[in-house]
């Protein structure tokens, strides 16, 4: 039957393999305050309302009595600058800075405006008596003036010092500062790619004079750091701290990135370790509001993934977060300017991190605690649709009623992939504008990530299901045909979850057609009126202008017809005046000429068939005459076998 009932009951169920960010009940944008003094070192943030990483910066950079050592990887603050401009002059030019221009740095200019805004004040800075030497990697972000060193998450910049949730530890430990000191060298000779002359004259980008190589220097105290993949011992502290949780592990991140093998896929082993010990995780991550509802980014499926199935771990999100730490028992911290990102920084670039003493360990880790109880964002796990929903995650849509499912082929597999609706409900929009389009012709369009201000998908304008459907609505119909969908993690909506009946249709074949009329022949002496044909058709049919493949009225039955007229019971029933009427069959003719046949003439012959009831095309020839013959006289089998013993 053309047209088929069924229900499809959609449950609210966890949408498996799906996991995103969604709202907190109760969480907030802002952050407390850490300025907290201990036995050895002062652990800080960066605060709105109090940007203490900016104030120390500032006040240790003017207060320097001997040498100014900066690395951070970007310097974009007037405060900073004109701090290190000052005490240039004051010091005689015993302030360095290691930075990138986060460019080409091997080419001498380039063409991106806002790395020549970089060098102009850079330049501008070398004039004022600061030695400046660029590396594409430095990442790291710590000062070292005189006998203390500040190590930080953050870049030199405004957002970072007087808006994001940074840290920060000032060290006055002598091993740590003297260790710290050890390695700007070697990375400012040995490692620095170019260098910016200090001169107000002709402050000049070139490259810089090296010594010979050395390897960088190793130690097993409280710093640590990444040195250009031939020392690693911040990726082995990183995975120690870890390992040594017993029962608390805290974790915060800006990145959680390329974790499937190497230095990276052995952090997320031992992370997942520790759930399996059965230890509390808390994870802080950098999360906006443009992640809600979203998957996780192609970089971070996979440590996602893995994640996902922890039974002790918690993850929440922060849109300014920036803060990088791991501390284990609220005993053992380690403060850190790399990401959890196996691509950079674990294994390769620069960068830097300290052991942070018990005290102010467990400062970090009442801040950390204090952090994760009011973010804003947490990764929930395989939520339903109707949580997703109601949190900004989804929109719902509703199929229409009293419609019908409509495909002009592939009826069966239509069928299917509608029911799979019920494990699948995700959707995706057609529109052209709900797609990336492909950058190369040998790219495909890829669907765009689900954002909360996505408008829901409508029939009207054309839904992709995951199933493999597109439906577009044309009146009361839905038309269904074949759609690909490569990205199954997305999504724009989903299906209301509940009881659905659904009719799915296709058009009637031809042979369902022809065998419908012919149910009406052969025709009656005065015939069958097309209206009876219209009638039988309409009566087996719930939307015949859909269903059938013809306009429904008479003139497109009768063109239907017509073009099947050499078909069964139809090569007998012609149309004639509105009419399906029987025409005399070569047999019926047969009997009406058998007692004329020798006694009349070929015109009397012929005007016996024109005077029949039944109109005719035969008209008396030889070949007509052989034929009528052959009826009347048909051969007995014996003759049948005679003439084929001749034939061979």
């Amino acid at each position: 039957m053309p047209i088929e009932r069924m229900t499809l009951n959609i449950p609210d169920a966890p949408l498996k393999d799906l996991f995103t960010w969604l709202p907190r009940e109760g969480g907030k944008e802002d952050f407390p305050l850490l300025d907290q003094e201990t036995e050895s070192d002062r652990i800080i943030c960066t605060h709105p309302s109090n940007p203490c990483i900016l104030n120390t910066m500032v006040a240790m950079i003017e207060n320097a009595q001997d040498n100014v050592l900066l690395c951070n990887w970007m310097l974009s603050h007037a405060k900073v600058e004109s701090a290190l401009a000052r005490t240039s002059r004051r010091l005689n030019g015993r302030v360095h800075v290691l930075t990138t221009l986060e460019t080409s740095v091997h080419s001498r200019y380039t063409d991106d405006d806002s790395a020549l805004n970089d060098l102009s004040r850079l330049q501008k800075l070398a004039g004022e008596g600061v030695y400046i030497r660029l590396h594409p990697e430095a990442h790291a972000k710590f000062l070292i003036v005189d006998d203390q060193v500040l190590v930080t998450s953050a870049n030199i910049r405004d957002t970072s010092l007087e808006k994001n949730i940074e840290t920060g530890v000032l060290s006055s430990n002598p091993q740590i500062v003297k260790d710290f000191r050890s390695m700007y060298a070697h990375v400012w000779l040995q490692e620095a790619k170019q260098h910016i002359r200090p001169s107000s004259s002709d402050p000049r980008l070139g490259n810089t004079w090296k010594s010979d190589k050395s390897e960088p220097p190793t130690f097993d105290g409280d710093a640590c750091w990444t040195l250009s993949n031939r020392r690693m011992s911040l990726a082995k502290q990183i995975i120690a701290t870890i390992n040594a949780a017993k029962k608390a592990l805290r974790i915060s991140t800006y990145a959680f990135s390329s974790l499937e093998s190497g230095i990276g896929g052995q952090v997320l082993k031992a992370i997942l370790a520790a759930d399996t010990r059965g230890v509390r995780t808390t994870i802080l991550y950098h999360a906006t509001s443009t992640a809600i509802g979203r998957p996780p980014r192609e970089h971070e499926a996979h440590g996602f993934s893995a994640i996902a199935r922890c039974k002790n771990l918690t993850m929440v999100g922060h849109p300014r977060l920036h803060a990088k730490h791991v501390i284990a028992d609220e005993e053992t911290a380690l403060m850190f300017t790399a990401n959890l990102d196996g691509s950079h920084g674990l294994n390769s670039g620069i960068e830097v991190g300290v052991k942070l003493s018990p005290t102010a360990s467990i400062e970090l880790s009442k801040w950390h605690d204090s952090l994760f109880n009011g973010f804003p964002l947490e990764l929930v796990i395989e939520p339903t649709s109707t949580n997703l929903s109601s949190r900004g995650g989804t929109k719902i849509v509703n199929l229409p009623k009293d419609t019908i499912i409509w495909t002009n082929k592939q009826f069966e597999f239509v069928k299917q992939r509608v029911t799979d609706l019920a494990e699948q409900p995700s959707l995706l929009s057609a529109e052209d504008s709900r797609w990336i389009q492909p950058e190369t012709k040998k790219d495909s369009r890829r669907p765009k990530p689900y954002e909360n201000r996505v408008k829901a998908p409508s029939f009207k304008q054309g839904i992709i299901t995951h199933s493999g459907l597109e439906l577009i609505a044309s009146g009361k119909v839905i038309q269904a045909t074949k759609a690909e969908v490569k990205d199954t993690r997305l999504h724009h909506a989903h299906l209301q979850p509940g009881e659905h009946v659904l009719s799915i249709g296709r058009p009637f074949s031809d042979d369902e057609l022809l065998e419908m009329i012919e149910e009406l022949l052969p025709a009656p002496e005065k015939g069958v009126a097309i209206k009876e044909v219209m009638a039988l058709i309409k009566s087996r049919s719930e939307m015949p202008d859909v269903e059938v493949p013809f306009k429904f009225n008479n003139d497109g039955i009768e063109e239907y017809i017509n073009a099947h007229s050499n078909r069964g019971l139809l090569k007998s029933n012609p149309i004639k005046n509105r009419r399906l009427m029987p025409i005399l069959t070569d047999i019926e003719a047969a009997e009406m000429l058998k007692p004329y046949i020798g006694e009349a003439s070929n015109e009397e012959l012929q005007s016996i068939l024109d005077g029949a009831k039944k109109p005719h095309k035969f008209r008396i020839s030889k070949k007509f005459m052989k034929q009528i013959h052959t009826i009347l006289n048909p051969p007995s089998e014996n003759e049948d076998s005679n003439a084929q013993i001749e034939e061979n």
